[in-house]
Protein backbone atom coordinates (compact mmCIF):
# COMPACT_ATOMS: atom_id res chain seq x y z
CA UNK A 1 0.00 0.00 0.00
CA UNK A 2 1.26 3.50 -1.25
CA UNK A 3 2.35 5.26 2.09
CA UNK A 4 2.46 9.84 1.69
CA UNK A 5 4.89 11.45 4.01
CA UNK A 6 4.83 15.07 3.96
CA UNK A 7 7.87 17.52 5.20
CA UNK A 8 8.75 20.74 5.26
CA UNK A 9 12.10 22.41 4.90
CA UNK A 10 14.01 19.38 5.06
CA UNK A 11 17.27 18.54 6.51
CA UNK A 12 19.90 17.72 4.32
CA UNK A 13 21.61 15.29 6.27
CA UNK A 14 18.38 13.16 7.11
CA UNK A 15 18.15 9.74 5.80
CA UNK A 16 14.90 10.91 3.80
CA UNK A 17 16.59 13.79 2.34
CA UNK A 18 19.68 10.81 0.87
CA UNK A 19 16.75 8.95 -0.22
CA UNK A 20 14.95 11.54 -1.96
CA UNK A 21 18.05 12.59 -3.78
CA UNK A 22 19.09 9.18 -5.20
CA UNK A 23 15.48 8.51 -6.32
CA UNK A 24 15.82 12.24 -8.28
CA UNK A 25 19.14 11.99 -9.99
CA UNK A 26 18.00 8.58 -11.55
CA UNK A 27 15.00 9.59 -12.78
CA UNK A 28 15.38 11.47 -16.40
CA UNK A 29 12.25 13.89 -16.41
CA UNK A 30 13.34 15.50 -12.63
CA UNK A 31 16.39 17.61 -12.33
CA UNK A 32 18.34 19.29 -10.03
CA UNK A 33 15.37 21.83 -9.18
CA UNK A 34 14.12 18.81 -7.57
CA UNK A 35 17.14 18.33 -5.22
CA UNK A 36 17.42 18.77 -1.42
CA UNK A 37 20.42 21.24 -2.71
CA UNK A 38 18.48 23.25 -4.88
CA UNK A 39 15.94 23.50 -1.97
CA UNK A 40 18.78 25.02 0.51
CA UNK A 41 19.55 27.36 -1.88
CA UNK A 42 15.71 28.54 -2.51
CA UNK A 43 15.59 28.25 1.29
CA UNK A 44 18.35 31.04 1.25
CA UNK A 45 16.10 33.21 -1.00
CA UNK A 46 12.79 33.17 1.17
CA UNK A 47 11.60 30.39 -0.32
CA UNK A 48 10.38 26.82 2.06
CA UNK A 49 10.62 23.44 0.51
CA UNK A 50 7.85 21.50 1.09
CA UNK A 51 8.96 18.06 0.39
CA UNK A 52 5.96 15.42 -0.48
CA UNK A 53 6.97 11.86 -0.83
CA UNK A 54 5.32 8.60 -1.48
CA UNK A 55 6.59 5.27 -0.68
CA UNK A 56 5.63 1.58 -0.85
CA UNK A 57 7.05 -0.80 1.33
CA UNK A 58 9.25 1.66 3.19
CA UNK A 59 11.01 2.65 -0.50
CA UNK A 60 10.44 6.69 -1.57
CA UNK A 61 8.80 5.67 -5.10
CA UNK A 62 7.66 8.99 -6.13
CA UNK A 63 6.93 12.56 -5.14
CA UNK A 64 7.66 16.69 -5.77
CA UNK A 65 9.79 19.32 -4.06
CA UNK A 66 7.85 22.31 -4.36
CA UNK A 67 8.70 25.84 -3.23
CA UNK A 68 6.55 28.47 -2.13
CA UNK A 69 7.10 32.10 -0.11
CA UNK A 70 7.61 32.14 3.63
CA UNK A 71 5.86 34.98 4.26
CA UNK A 72 2.93 35.01 1.62
CA UNK A 73 0.83 37.25 1.45
CA UNK A 74 -2.74 36.23 0.70
CA UNK A 75 -2.64 33.21 -1.18
CA UNK A 76 0.75 31.71 -3.69
CA UNK A 77 1.70 28.25 -5.45
CA UNK A 78 3.29 25.77 -4.38
CA UNK A 79 6.06 25.17 -7.58
CA UNK A 80 6.78 22.32 -8.58
CA UNK A 81 9.97 22.66 -11.05
CA UNK A 82 10.95 19.72 -12.85
CA UNK A 83 8.64 17.68 -11.12
CA UNK A 84 6.92 15.67 -9.96
CA UNK A 85 8.87 13.17 -9.71
CA UNK A 86 7.15 10.08 -11.08
CA UNK A 87 7.50 6.57 -12.92
CA UNK A 88 6.78 7.93 -16.09
CA UNK A 89 7.35 4.17 -17.33
CA UNK A 90 4.48 2.94 -15.59
CA UNK A 91 1.51 4.97 -16.82
CA UNK A 92 -0.99 3.55 -13.81
CA UNK A 93 1.62 3.55 -11.01
CA UNK A 94 2.42 7.18 -11.78
CA UNK A 95 -1.20 8.25 -12.15
CA UNK A 96 -1.79 6.59 -8.50
CA UNK A 97 1.24 8.77 -6.75
CA UNK A 98 0.37 12.15 -8.53
CA UNK A 99 -3.32 11.65 -6.97
CA UNK A 100 -1.36 10.91 -4.20
CA UNK A 101 0.42 14.19 -4.23
CA UNK A 102 -1.72 16.59 -5.03
CA UNK A 103 -4.37 15.39 -2.60
CA UNK A 104 -1.25 15.83 -0.03
CA UNK A 105 -0.97 19.43 -1.31
CA UNK A 106 -4.58 20.37 -1.02
CA UNK A 107 -4.63 19.07 2.10
CA UNK A 108 -2.01 21.25 3.30
CA UNK A 109 -2.81 24.48 1.08
CA UNK A 110 -4.57 26.10 4.04
CA UNK A 111 -1.53 26.07 6.47
CA UNK A 112 0.68 26.66 3.41
CA UNK A 113 -1.54 29.40 2.25
CA UNK A 114 -1.36 27.58 -1.15
CA UNK A 115 -4.32 28.18 -3.68
CA UNK A 116 -2.68 25.98 -6.56
CA UNK A 117 0.26 23.98 -7.05
CA UNK A 118 2.38 23.88 -10.30
CA UNK A 119 4.43 21.17 -11.96
CA UNK A 120 6.89 21.51 -15.08
CA UNK A 121 8.56 17.70 -15.61
CA UNK A 122 10.87 17.67 -18.20
CA UNK A 123 8.57 14.79 -20.40
CA UNK A 124 7.25 15.48 -24.14
CA UNK A 125 4.66 17.21 -25.14
CA UNK A 126 2.91 13.89 -26.28
CA UNK A 127 2.74 12.71 -22.50
CA UNK A 128 -1.10 13.51 -21.55
CA UNK A 129 -0.68 12.35 -17.82
CA UNK A 130 -0.73 16.01 -16.58
CA UNK A 131 -2.78 17.45 -19.45
CA UNK A 132 -5.13 14.39 -18.02
CA UNK A 133 -5.86 16.00 -14.47
CA UNK A 134 -4.18 19.73 -14.93
CA UNK A 135 -4.57 22.99 -16.14
CA UNK A 136 -2.23 24.17 -18.51
CA UNK A 137 -0.55 27.12 -17.33
CA UNK A 138 -0.57 30.56 -19.05
CA UNK A 139 3.84 30.94 -18.89
CA UNK A 140 6.22 28.62 -18.29
CA UNK A 141 8.90 29.03 -14.95
CA UNK A 142 11.39 27.07 -17.26
CA UNK A 143 12.06 26.53 -20.74
CA UNK A 144 9.56 24.61 -22.57
CA UNK A 145 12.11 23.13 -25.69
CA UNK A 146 16.14 22.85 -24.89
CA UNK A 147 18.99 21.63 -26.65
CA UNK A 148 20.59 18.21 -25.75
CA UNK A 149 23.81 17.19 -26.33
CA UNK A 150 24.66 13.74 -26.35
CA UNK A 151 28.10 13.15 -24.31
CA UNK A 152 27.87 9.64 -24.73
CA UNK A 153 30.24 9.80 -27.71
CA UNK A 154 33.69 10.66 -27.92
CA UNK A 155 35.01 14.11 -27.90
CA UNK A 156 36.07 13.45 -31.73
CA UNK A 157 32.46 12.03 -32.38
CA UNK A 158 31.08 14.83 -30.72
CA UNK A 159 33.20 17.17 -32.64
CA UNK A 160 32.59 15.82 -35.92
CA UNK A 161 28.42 16.01 -35.21
CA UNK A 162 28.92 19.79 -35.06
CA UNK A 163 28.16 22.64 -37.26
CA UNK A 164 31.42 23.21 -39.21
CA UNK A 165 31.77 27.09 -37.63
CA UNK A 166 31.62 25.68 -34.25
CA UNK A 167 34.58 23.40 -35.08
CA UNK A 168 36.06 26.19 -36.48
CA UNK A 169 36.11 28.54 -33.79
CA UNK A 170 36.66 26.35 -31.17
CA UNK A 171 40.22 25.24 -32.89
CA UNK A 172 40.43 29.41 -33.35
CA UNK A 173 40.08 29.94 -30.16
CA UNK A 174 42.94 27.41 -29.13
CA UNK A 175 45.00 29.03 -31.64
CA UNK A 176 44.85 32.46 -30.44
CA UNK A 177 45.78 31.36 -26.97
CA UNK A 178 42.47 31.10 -25.25
CA UNK A 179 42.77 29.36 -21.70
CA UNK A 180 39.75 27.96 -19.99
CA UNK A 181 40.05 27.78 -15.84
CA UNK A 182 38.28 26.93 -12.99
CA UNK A 183 37.30 28.64 -9.72
CA UNK A 184 34.32 26.41 -8.48
CA UNK A 185 34.11 28.33 -5.30
CA UNK A 186 32.39 31.58 -4.00
CA UNK A 187 35.22 34.10 -4.21
CA UNK A 188 34.51 33.29 -7.70
CA UNK A 189 30.69 34.84 -7.18
CA UNK A 190 32.24 38.73 -7.79
CA UNK A 191 33.98 37.67 -10.83
CA UNK A 192 31.43 35.64 -12.30
CA UNK A 193 28.89 39.00 -12.25
CA UNK A 194 31.37 40.88 -13.45
CA UNK A 195 31.45 39.04 -17.09
CA UNK A 196 27.50 38.89 -16.61
CA UNK A 197 26.84 42.64 -15.66
CA UNK A 198 29.10 43.30 -18.72
CA UNK A 199 27.09 40.47 -20.87
CA UNK A 200 23.32 41.44 -19.97
CA UNK A 201 24.07 45.12 -20.72
CA UNK A 202 25.55 44.71 -23.98
CA UNK A 203 22.53 42.24 -25.13
CA UNK A 204 19.66 43.80 -23.18
CA UNK A 205 18.68 41.02 -20.97
CA UNK A 206 17.70 41.12 -17.61
CA UNK A 207 20.50 39.88 -14.66
CA UNK A 208 19.04 38.45 -11.22
CA UNK A 209 21.56 40.20 -8.51
CA UNK A 210 24.90 39.49 -7.22
CA UNK A 211 23.42 38.17 -3.95
CA UNK A 212 21.36 35.26 -5.95
CA UNK A 213 24.92 34.35 -7.40
CA UNK A 214 26.34 34.61 -4.19
CA UNK A 215 24.08 32.25 -2.62
CA UNK A 216 24.00 29.89 -5.33
CA UNK A 217 28.00 29.07 -5.29
CA UNK A 218 28.16 28.91 -1.61
CA UNK A 219 25.19 26.45 -1.76
CA UNK A 220 26.37 24.08 -4.63
CA UNK A 221 29.51 24.84 -5.66
CA UNK A 222 32.05 22.86 -5.92
CA UNK A 223 30.41 19.66 -6.01
CA UNK A 224 27.29 20.51 -8.18
CA UNK A 225 27.80 23.93 -9.60
CA UNK A 226 31.12 25.02 -11.39
CA UNK A 227 32.30 27.78 -12.79
CA UNK A 228 34.45 28.44 -15.94
CA UNK A 229 36.47 31.97 -17.36
CA UNK A 230 37.83 32.40 -20.30
CA UNK A 231 41.66 34.03 -20.38
CA UNK A 232 43.71 35.62 -22.31
CA UNK A 233 47.20 37.47 -21.35
CA UNK A 234 45.44 38.13 -17.41
CA UNK A 235 42.01 39.68 -19.65
CA UNK A 236 39.03 37.76 -18.48
CA UNK A 237 36.87 37.45 -21.46
CA UNK A 238 33.99 35.71 -20.51
CA UNK A 239 32.59 32.94 -18.09
CA UNK A 240 29.98 29.72 -17.39
CA UNK A 241 28.38 28.30 -14.91
CA UNK A 242 27.57 24.79 -15.12
CA UNK A 243 25.81 22.44 -13.52
CA UNK A 244 25.61 18.73 -13.11
CA UNK A 245 23.16 16.52 -11.19
CA UNK A 246 22.19 12.81 -12.25
CA UNK A 247 22.98 12.14 -15.94
CA UNK A 248 22.44 15.74 -17.14
CA UNK A 249 24.86 18.43 -16.75
CA UNK A 250 23.21 22.05 -17.49
CA UNK A 251 24.64 25.43 -19.19
CA UNK A 252 22.53 27.57 -16.30
CA UNK A 253 24.50 31.36 -17.06
CA UNK A 254 27.55 32.28 -19.18
CA UNK A 255 28.46 35.28 -21.17
CA UNK A 256 31.40 37.02 -22.44
CA UNK A 257 32.58 40.44 -22.03
CA UNK A 258 33.44 43.20 -24.90
CA UNK A 259 37.23 42.15 -24.71
CA UNK A 260 38.90 40.59 -27.96
CA UNK A 261 35.38 39.57 -29.36
CA UNK A 262 37.92 38.11 -32.56
CA UNK A 263 39.29 34.91 -30.32
CA UNK A 264 35.90 33.19 -30.07
CA UNK A 265 36.01 32.81 -26.04
CA UNK A 266 32.06 31.83 -25.78
CA UNK A 267 33.43 28.91 -28.08
CA UNK A 268 36.50 27.61 -26.02
CA UNK A 269 34.20 27.92 -22.65
CA UNK A 270 31.62 25.18 -24.36
CA UNK A 271 33.69 23.14 -25.73
CA UNK A 272 35.00 22.70 -22.43
CA UNK A 273 32.18 22.49 -20.33
CA UNK A 274 30.92 19.70 -22.51
CA UNK A 275 34.52 17.92 -21.61
CA UNK A 276 33.85 18.61 -18.10
CA UNK A 277 30.59 17.42 -17.99
CA UNK A 278 31.80 13.93 -19.90
CA UNK A 279 34.11 13.27 -17.81
CA UNK A 280 32.15 13.91 -14.88
CA UNK A 281 29.85 11.55 -16.13
CA UNK A 282 27.07 12.89 -17.54
CA UNK A 283 25.38 11.72 -20.45
CA UNK A 284 23.37 14.57 -21.48
CA UNK A 285 24.53 18.05 -21.98
CA UNK A 286 21.55 20.75 -21.76
CA UNK A 287 22.07 24.41 -23.53
CA UNK A 288 18.74 25.20 -21.12
CA UNK A 289 16.37 26.99 -23.50
CA UNK A 290 16.50 26.92 -27.20
CA UNK A 291 14.36 28.35 -30.02
CA UNK A 292 14.93 25.81 -33.71
CA UNK A 293 13.05 28.37 -35.52
CA UNK A 294 14.47 31.34 -33.67
CA UNK A 295 10.98 33.16 -33.90
CA UNK A 296 11.04 36.90 -32.85
CA UNK A 297 10.04 37.56 -29.34
CA UNK A 298 11.24 34.48 -28.22
CA UNK A 299 13.51 34.81 -24.92
CA UNK A 300 16.14 32.11 -26.12
CA UNK A 301 16.02 33.13 -30.33
CA UNK A 302 18.77 35.67 -30.22
CA UNK A 303 21.13 33.23 -28.40
CA UNK A 304 20.07 29.65 -30.42
CA UNK A 305 22.22 30.15 -33.19
CA UNK A 306 25.33 30.31 -31.09
CA UNK A 307 23.96 27.12 -29.37
CA UNK A 308 23.30 25.46 -32.92
CA UNK A 309 26.65 25.54 -33.62
CA UNK A 310 27.35 22.83 -31.49
CA UNK A 311 25.17 20.44 -32.72
CA UNK A 312 22.42 18.24 -30.58
CA UNK A 313 18.71 17.90 -31.10
CA UNK A 314 16.13 19.90 -29.91
CA UNK A 315 14.10 18.18 -27.20
CA UNK A 316 9.94 19.51 -26.37
CA UNK A 317 8.91 19.60 -22.84
CA UNK A 318 4.78 19.40 -21.69
CA UNK A 319 5.39 22.54 -19.97
CA UNK A 320 3.73 23.86 -16.90
CA UNK A 321 0.97 22.69 -15.30
CA UNK A 322 -1.60 23.96 -12.38
CA UNK A 323 -4.22 22.44 -10.49
CA UNK A 324 -6.27 24.55 -8.32
CA UNK A 325 -7.67 24.13 -4.89
CA UNK A 326 -11.08 25.54 -5.65
CA UNK A 327 -11.64 25.97 -1.56
CA UNK A 328 -8.51 28.04 -1.30
CA UNK A 329 -9.26 29.81 -5.17
CA UNK A 330 -12.79 30.62 -3.70
CA UNK A 331 -10.98 32.43 -0.82
CA UNK A 332 -8.10 34.11 -2.93
CA UNK A 333 -11.30 35.47 -5.75
CA UNK A 334 -13.74 36.97 -2.09
CA UNK A 335 -10.56 38.89 -0.29
CA UNK A 336 -8.97 40.46 -4.22
CA UNK A 337 -12.99 41.58 -4.48
CA UNK A 338 -12.87 42.87 -1.40
CA UNK A 339 -10.42 45.39 -1.83
CA UNK A 340 -12.05 46.74 -5.03
CA UNK A 341 -14.35 49.69 -3.82
CA UNK A 342 -18.09 49.22 -4.81
CA UNK A 343 -17.55 45.20 -5.32
CA UNK A 344 -20.39 43.24 -4.04
CA UNK A 345 -18.69 40.39 -2.41
CA UNK A 346 -22.05 38.71 -1.50
CA UNK A 347 -22.71 36.71 -4.92
CA UNK A 348 -20.03 33.96 -3.94
CA UNK A 349 -16.80 32.75 -5.36
CA UNK A 350 -18.47 30.28 -7.63
CA UNK A 351 -19.79 33.35 -9.88
CA UNK A 352 -17.93 32.10 -13.15
CA UNK A 353 -14.41 33.40 -12.86
CA UNK A 354 -11.82 31.88 -14.92
CA UNK A 355 -9.15 30.58 -12.40
CA UNK A 356 -6.82 32.08 -14.83
CA UNK A 357 -9.03 35.32 -14.61
CA UNK A 358 -7.80 35.08 -11.08
CA UNK A 359 -4.36 35.05 -11.46
CA UNK A 360 -4.20 37.57 -13.73
CA UNK A 361 -6.09 40.16 -11.74
CA UNK A 362 -3.12 41.42 -9.96
CA UNK A 363 -1.83 37.94 -8.15
CA UNK A 364 2.25 37.47 -8.57
CA UNK A 365 3.25 34.42 -9.63
CA UNK A 366 7.21 35.52 -10.36
CA UNK A 367 7.58 38.37 -8.02
CA UNK A 368 8.58 36.14 -5.05
CA UNK A 369 9.71 33.26 -6.93
CA UNK A 370 12.50 33.51 -9.48
CA UNK A 371 13.09 29.72 -9.91
CA UNK A 372 15.78 30.10 -12.53
CA UNK A 373 16.04 32.67 -15.32
CA UNK A 374 17.84 32.61 -18.68
CA UNK A 375 21.02 31.78 -19.51
CA UNK A 376 23.37 33.31 -21.98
Amino acid sequence: MLAVNFVSNIDPSSAVAREWDLLVRRNSAAGFMQSVAWAQFKLRQGLQNVLVTVSDDNAIVGGAMLYTPSRARGSSLLIAPEGPVLPWHNRAQAEEILELILRECERQSSSLRAMAVRMEPRVAAVNLLLQSSMFRAPTDLIPRETLYLDLAKSPQDILAAMKAKGRYNIALSDRRGVKIVEQSDVSAARKFYSVMTESSKRDQYSLEPFSFFEALLETLAPHTARVFFAEHDHDVLGALLLITYGERATYLYGGITNKKRNTMAGYALQWHAICAARDAGCSIYDFYGYDQFQAPGNLYAQFSQFKSKFGGHPVRFVGGHEYYFLDRLADTVIAALREVPHVDTTAGAGSGAEPGTVLSSGHSRLSCLSLVSDNH
